[in-house]
């Protein structure tokens, strides 16, 4: 009997051993994951700016980085969900649709040689480069879609080139001009979520960002240079006219059919929609012949930015589906400051993501756990969220930007990065002084 006791309790006893390392196997799996959810992603951005620097194509980066990152993390199965994520997202394929139309029409504006003409003569409008320069992307920026950076591109190309800029200067002047004036244009997505999240009446936070916007416009124009170079010459309001009047229906266009969106399966067909009005116009404008719309689609850059998109969407998919609440506790309790850590999370999550809405939707309901809600800390979530995102390389103004002047990201971080702290470092100044 004591022998069946004494084996019972021995049992037993290794029952609860086993138990207790169960529960210590447990603990340490779920560490493990908390640490690979904080390792994935510094060696995903890692790799990232390492690939960049050895000049390798973006569409091998960005096909590759989410792949490599995907199975570190959770292996095949969460590699199939991520891709599946992006397969089905409405938002994928509105995305890669509004791309590819609007890089065509870019194709056929460079390929028939239209747009030096344009920039010609919007820089006899204006009177100056540097006016051309800043407002044309600025303008073209309020096209609801990312590809709108394409549309501006080649006529800021045009100016510069004949204005001696460089292709880095060229590629700066294309995104930090487009986005000077989104930045507190009312129906930016971004302000009105700030907006929303905070409770923060969105009038009043638009005013707050005027000053950080004009001092934006300002400290770009050194990069660009100082030339007021002139024109003269009188406007050809005829070729002006003809030119111009592609991009300027389907702005117009993606505005006004923006609520047929609703009726369809993907997002932004309306934007779709548009592009490709504007291409029937500017065939008809400029008589554009068989053989020239069939050479357009020799063009590598459409097939090169279409397939980027759809990268870009894995990527953004592999971020949403991680659990990223190890780096969010890692960040949290890192002993930054008040003023710090307002705008240590939404330039970081900012920046991996590529979206200023994502950064602060992330962001925004810790900071209010640990700061509280107020006007000032809206303000300063708003800048850190947006300046994050200007230099990120998932950026898609900046990779298709850069992808189209045939330049380094990495290269032009020499003027955005500088430029973007300079702007965060400017809201910091006027949270402590006024908006606190």
């Amino acid at each position: 009997m004591d022998n069946i006791i004494s084996s019972d309790v021995l049992l037993l006893g290794k029952i609860l051993q086993g138990a207790k390392i169960g529960q210590h196997l447990s603990v340490i799996s779920e560490r493990c994951s908390e640490l690979n959810a904080i390792i994935v992603v510094l060696i995903a951005v890692s790799a990232l700016i390492v690939m960049l620097i050895m000049r390798l194509p973006l569409y091998i980066i960005l096909g590759v980085v989410p792949i490599m990152s995907a199975l570190m993390y959770g292996g095949g199965s969460f590699l199939k969900d991520v891709i599946n994520v992006s397969i089905t997202s409405r938002t994928t394929w509105g995305l890669v649709l509004n791309v590819f139309v609007i890089s065509w029409l870019v194709s056929l504006y460079r390929s028939l040689h239209v747009i030096d003409r344009l920039g010609k003569e919007l820089s006899k409008a204006f009177r100056s480069d540097i006016l051309a320069l800043t407002i044309v992307p600025g303008a073209i920026g309020l096209l609801p879609v990312a590809g709108g950076a394409l549309m501006s591109a080649p006529i800021v190309n045009s100016i510069g080139e004949t204005s001696g800029i460089s292709r880095i200067r060229r590629n700066f002047a294309n995104v930090w001009y487009r986005h000077v004036l989104i930045y507190v244009y009312p129906l930016n997505s971004t302000l009105i979520i700030t907006s929303s999240v905070f409770s923060i009446n969105l009038v009043s936070l638009v005013k707050d960002q005027i000053p950080i916007a004009v001092f934006m416009f300002l400290i770009g124009l050194p990069v660009i240079g100082f030339r007021v170079s002139k024109k003269e010459g009188k406007v050809s309001a005829k070729n002006l006219l003809r030119d111009f009047s592609p991009i300027i229906v389907s702005a117009f266009l993606a505005f006004i059919l923006f609520p047929i969106d609703r009726y369809f399966p993907i997002e932004r067909v309306s934007v779709t929609i548009a592009a490709l009005v504007g291409i029937a116009v500017f065939l008809v404008l400029e008589n554009a012949r068989f053989d020239a719309i069939k050479s357009s689609f020799k063009d590598r850059k459409i097939w090169e930015l279409t397939l980027i998109s759809f990268e870009i969407m894995v990527f953004r998919a592999l971020f949403s589906e991680m659990d990223l609440s190890p780096l969010v506790t890692a960040i949290s309790k890192s002993g930054l400051s008040e003023s710090l850590l307002i705008m240590t999370l939404p330039v970081f999550f900012s920046f991996i993501s590529g979206s200023p809405s994502a950064g602060i939707a992330i962001s925004a309901p810790i900071l209010q756990s640990i700061v509280g809600t107020s006007r000032g800390i809206a303000d300063l979530v708003y800048a850190a969220a947006f300046m994050g995102y200007l230099g990120s390389p998932l950026h898609l103004c900046y990779v298709y930007s850069s992808e189209y002047f045939g330049v380094s990201m990495v290269k032009s971080y020499k003027y955005m990065l500088p430029m973007s702290m300079t702007s965060l470092l400017f809201a910091w100044i006027l949270y402590i002084l006024f908006w606190l």
